[in-house]
């Protein structure tokens, strides 16, 4: 069921205050005097005040006070078809994520844990292309687990609550061009009330949800990553940190290849100096069998003698 606004800003004294439906009718109805400087000075609920609208508050019909709501001064605003409408079930989940102390963002495989500094509802943004959209939530944080996100992202999500259509594909595109993550959350099978008597019986749903949302109370926000951003940063930093992992890697490669080198030249230093052993032994061998040649000689010669000397003296006598 599409509704207007149950929450908006009132400013008094020069600050903005939130105030929901609750709030206003009571200043309507036990503090008229007050109401009546405050009723023009109601607004839409993003920070930046350039970009706040007016708004005014719209007693239920037929004085069903829990059926009132805000809705925008101008129905001709810039913004018309973006966030002026919403079901309550998605302004209700947008509520809730800006109160989480520690988000746990899952999708797929993956997890995330965020500790956001503060956390945004209906921000406008200017796209490259100078056009303005608004997301339902910014998340801004200067802590994450793995911590590279926060460097990845630039510190900066935006959420969108997905209950009665998904993100458009423009919106993502220009996202993508201005290098804004983007997290999408589905609520459409969540079952929540939305008829309440008084404040205190719907803020008794909000803790509910918060704490089976919220990762301080081991809850998680399951949906889908629409934009994984790379900012200009992180982008000059991943260049360097992949030129030096690929300079270790080619220096790793020189040190492995110098000591497989000394191995070889090593082993090569051993064979040459066991080779180098082995013709000396042969040398040795060599002039070891030469000296036994001559003294073979020798002894052959003398045998020669002998035997001649010898056949002499038996027969040269008898002649």
């Amino acid at each position: 069921m599409v509704r207007l606004k149950r929450r908006a800003d009132l400013l008094i004294d020069g600050v903005y205050k939130r105030i929901t439906i609750w709030d206003a009718l009571d200043y309507k109805q036990n503090h008229p005097e007050l109401w009546d400087v405050y009723k023009e000075n109601i607004y839409n609920i993003c920070k930046n005040p350039q970009n706040k609208v007016r708004m005014v508050f719209q007693t239920g019909k037929y004085g069903v006070l829990k059926n009132s709501y805000f809705r925008y001064y101008n129905a001709d605003f810039e913004y018309k078809g973006e966030g002026s409408e919403e079901s309550y079930r998605h302004e209700f989940f947008k509520e809730c994520i800006s109160r989480i102390k520690r988000l746990e963002l899952r999708w797929n495989k993956e997890a995330l844990t965020i500790y956001p500094e503060e956390i945004l509802q209906e921000e406008t943004i200017i796209m490259e292309d100078g056009s303005k959209r608004i997301v339902d939530l910014l998340v801004r944080f200067k802590e994450a687990e793995p911590a590279i996100y926060v460097e990845k992202w630039d510190g900066q999500l935006a959420i969108e609550i997905n209950d009665t259509h998904p993100v458009d594909s423009k919106k993502i595109a220009q996202l993508k061009q201005k290098r804004i993550a983007c997290f999408e959350f589905t609520v459409n099978k969540w079952r929540i009330k939305e008829e309440f008597v008084d404040s205190e019986e719907e803020e008794k749903q909000y803790d509910v949800i918060c704490k089976k949302l919220d990762g301080e109370n081991e809850g998680y926000i399951r949906g889908e990553l629409l934009v994984d951003a790379i900012s200009p940063k992180y982008f000059s930093t991943k260049l360097f940190e992949d030129e030096r992992i690929e300079k270790e890697r080619v220096l790793s490669e020189l040190i492995q290849l110098k000591k497989a080198y000394e191995q070889i030249f090593n082993a090569y230093t051993e064979v040459k100096k066991q080779s180098e052993e082995k013709s000396k032994k042969l040398i040795r061998y060599k002039e070891k069998i030469d000296g036994l040649e001559v003294r073979v000689q020798m002894l052959e010669t003398e045998n020669e003698e002998i035997k001649s000397g010898l056949a002499y003296r038996l027969f040269g006598k008898k002649k």
